[in-house]
């Protein structure tokens, strides 16, 4: 039956388009269809809402027709990826580490849908891809920053989950900022949530409670809560995802930048021009998807921006090593 769909919509859009840009047998002869799975809410201001805000971009681009789910269980993962594969889409996107096993789980039965996976580091097959920014390397900056920004040599690290992706993150933002001082303390607490935003605010008021005053996160929208908590309690935050400034400007340090938007277009731009290959696809420092966001609300901005640039660069040329530790070190 998507014989009889895709040449009656050839038909229709033959007759709709009086110049094609390039030669119509180059043209795919159907529309692009994307569907994107959120594990959180699509406007939680940080990785749920970069990817889905890839969908206007796609459409705008690529022509695409795009779909998407939010708040979606876990335990409806391989109901939501089945229901878009079943429905024809060409593209079934995971957001998160946590959709790796799935993809690999539903792929073989869908071979005519590509699934990607977002922030997996080991995730390949013929219809299949991982997409890993190295965030580990951005967070090291952020940890940076941290180091230099605490008066009581004392940091605060707060994520979601201990996936192994997140942890290196963590970790690597607790030696970004040893190295700035290796008497620095840094703390790390893994919520179990990345949706709670009172368990969010909690902790990081516990934490402060302890004399840290920068704390970072990677928590999706129980990330505005520490942020919220960080506000009230006249301490600092360190954003994740986008540049989250806005959220409180006098209270964001800087954020660690994993461009979630960047990183689905490029990943669908690969399947639109033909050059998906289902090899795993890794993004460095070196590209727009990773970095960190201009410090801001601190006396010694312009000083922890040269050092950030000055670290980047030995990331980028090999002479600082940022470890990549997947359990937590305590």
């Amino acid at each position: 039956s998507s014989d009889d769909d895709g040449s009656s919509a050839d038909a229709d859009t033959a007759a709709e388009t009086d110049t094609p840009a390039e030669p119509a047998e180059e043209e795919p002869a159907d529309q692009l269809r994307v569907a994107l799975v959120l594990p959180g809410s699509a406007n939680d201001k940080g990785f749920n809402q970069l990817a889905f805000e890839a969908l206007p971009i796609l459409e705008s681009t690529f022509g695409a027709e795009t779909a998407f789910s939010e708040m979606t269980p876990v335990n409806e993962f391989v109901q939501a990826f089945e229901d878009y594969a079943n429905a024809g889409y060409d593209i079934v996107i995971g957001q998160g580490f946590e959709f790796g096993e799935i993809a690999a789980e539903v792929a073989p039965e869908f071979p005519d849908t590509i699934f990607l996976v977002t922030n997996h580091p080991d995730t390949s097959g013929p219809n299949l891809q991982g997409l890993q920014p190295s965030s580990q390397h951005a967070a090291f900056l952020a940890g940076v920053a941290a180091g230099m920004a605490t008066e009581t040599k004392k940091v605060g690290g707060i994520a979601g989950f201990a996936y192994p992706v997140i942890v290196a993150q963590m970790e690597a933002f607790a030696a970004g900022a040893k190295s700035v001082n290796p008497d620095i303390e840094a703390t790390i607490i893994y919520l179990g949530t990345f949706d709670d935003v009172e368990a969010g605010k909690e902790s990081a008021r516990a934490m402060i409670s302890t004399d840290i005053d920068v704390i970072y996160h990677i928590a999706d929208a129980a990330g505005l809560g520490v942020i919220q908590a960080a506000r009230e309690e006249g301490v600092y935050a360190v954003g994740w995802g986008g540049d989250q400034t806005e959220v409180a400007p006098e209270t964001v340090l800087t954020s660690q930048i994993v461009d979630q938007t960047l990183l689905v277009v490029e990943a669908v731009r690969a399947v639109y021009d033909g050059t998906f290959d289902g090899q795993m696809r890794f993004f460095s420092l070196a590209s727009p998807v990773l970095g960190l966001a201009p410090i801001r609300g601190i006396d010694n901005a312009a000083e922890i921006e040269a050092r950030v640039a000055e670290v980047e660069a030995g990331i980028l040329d090999g002479s600082i090593e940022v470890p990549f530790i997947t359990e937590p070190t305590s």
